[in-house]
């Protein structure tokens, strides 16, 4: 049983199995355009805007406007992300990682990725519209590693004996590698494995293409961001996979190398309210349960669902698929009551802890007012708090209070507090290799409950 159902439809659900994955989150190729004009420029918004977002981090990442930049080549972030970390939205405090933008034009990249058989770690590929299509790791290879090809979908070939094959129906790739960090002791020994992690281009040296029209943060010109998808869905030529539906859109711009001033003027005076649609839609009210969010199935491998695809891209680009992690937000107290570092709350996790067969972890963030998530500095350098945190205190039977404030506590419960910035605050609960009870939506995320410090 649920608690309390919080957020602005109360009625929504009346237990965890009711909530409603389908309904506001359905697929945009679901409308019917022609009945209403605003739908169907909605409708090429939400096709288009991941595709802007993934170029506007490819190129901050690998530095790939007007150049290769370091495409095809691998970056590795050996340290735990804190408050300076801003080159991605929301980003975790529990692995390090090893990223590369792979471009495939050319022929494939060959990936060599090492055994890890006693620490979790996953190596996703994504495409250039956010969805997670192939896994190495932990639960997808059983922790073993190996040779393997990417190849794009015009590349015809054999590859070598013992390598294997992944394909993409996008040109563009972006291979994002995990490896868990139990804390900063760990950390020399998951670098030495995160080093193992190879990108090379096999046989002859290629120049790989960099981008021309640049993807800016903020509200986009409309010129700039109908350049940019163009540019994007251009260097994937074969309509494979999501980048078929592309002509569904055309007659609003969508891969027209000429769209009117007319048209233009139509994106212009749709982008700002666009955006912020987003910026609200990521807060998830539907699916608000004791204030915490349940993120509808689909998250890393949308399908169709362009909306929730577009959602993500702006507040969480690169979220693994549900199988491999789930994602849980607070914006609001159990009462209903917005988040604040003006107050105290308590968060008390059962016995047992999250059911997550990895590890879980609550990570605190700074909203911003363009819609994105940052690390908070706080004065003992501490960004989350899990089930690898040494020194926490427990309760008799096991389970944990953690206190969540911006002012630092006093006494022995010191030790589980997790720091909050002084104004608005988001929360967010990452569950690795989630067990069958949070799969099914089975088991509940405690409330937080707002305290007198």
């Amino acid at each position: 049983m649920i608690e309390g159902i919080t957020g602005t439809r109360r009625h929504f659900m009346t237990g965890l199995a009711a909530l409603p994955l389908a309904g506001a989150f359905a697929g945009s190729d679901a409308m019917a355009f022609g009945k209403d004009d605003s739908a169907a420029l909605r409708a090429a918004f939400y096709y288009a805007f991941p595709l802007y977002e993934f170029a506007r981090t490819e190129q901050a990442l690998g530095r790939s406007l007007g150049n290769p930049g370091v495409l095809n080549t691998v970056t590795r972030r050996a340290q735990l992300s804190d408050e300076k970390s801003r080159n991605v939205t929301a980003p975790n405090n529990d692995t390090i990682y090893a990223s590369s933008f792979l471009e495939l034009s050319g022929g494939p990249v060959e990936i060599e990725v090492p055994n890890i058989p006693s620490r979790y770690f996953s190596v996703a590929f994504m495409d250039a519209f956010t969805d997670n299509f192939a896994y190495i790791g932990t639960r997808a290879t059983g922790g073993k590693g190996g040779r393997f090809w990417l190849a794009g979908p015009q590349w015809r070939g054999r590859v070598p004996a013992g390598v294997k094959l992944l394909r993409s129906s996008t040109n563009d790739v972006w291979m994002l590698a995990r490896i868990l960090v139990e804390g900063p002791d760990d950390l020399p020994a998951a670098t030495a494995l995160l080093e193992q992690i190879q990108v090379r281009v096999p046989g002859a040296a290629r120049t790989a293409r960099g981008y021309t029209a640049a993807a800016t943060t903020g509200v986009p010109d409309a010129g700039n961001f109908l350049a940019v998808v163009r540019e994007v869905l251009n260097r994937s030529p074969g309509g494979r996979g999501e980048t078929a539906r592309a002509t569904r859109f055309r007659s609003l711009g969508i891969g027209l190398d000429n769209p009117s001033s007319e048209l233009l003027a139509r994106w212009n005076a749709y982008l700002p309210a666009a955006y912020q649609d987003l910026r609200e839609g990521f807060l998830f009210r539907d699916l608000v349960a004791g204030g915490w969010t349940y993120q509808p199935r689909g998250v890393g491998e949308f399908g169709r669902n362009d909306r929730l695809r577009s959602l993500i891209a702006l507040g969480g680009i690169a979220a693994l698929g549900e199988k491999e992690a789930m994602y849980f937000h607070a914006n609001f107290d159990g009462a209903g009551e917005r988040l604040s570092g003006a107050h105290a709350y308590r968060w008390r996790v059962p016995p047992g802890g999250v059911p997550a067969k990895a590890f879980w972890s609550l990570t605190m963030y700074d909203p911003q007012p363009d819609g994105r998530y940052f690390l908070v500095e706080n004065p003992i350098r501490r960004f989350s708090i899990g089930d690898r945190t040494p020194g926490l205190v427990r309760e008799p039977d096991g389970s944990l209070v953690i206190l969540i404030q911006h002012e630092r506590p006093t006494g022995p419960m010191a030790a589980n507090w997790l720091p909050a910035p002084a104004g608005p605050m988001r929360l967010a609960l990452r569950a690795y290799l989630p067990e069958t009870a949070l799969l099914e939506r089975k088991w509940r995320v405690p409330a937080l409950e707002r305290v007198t410090p």
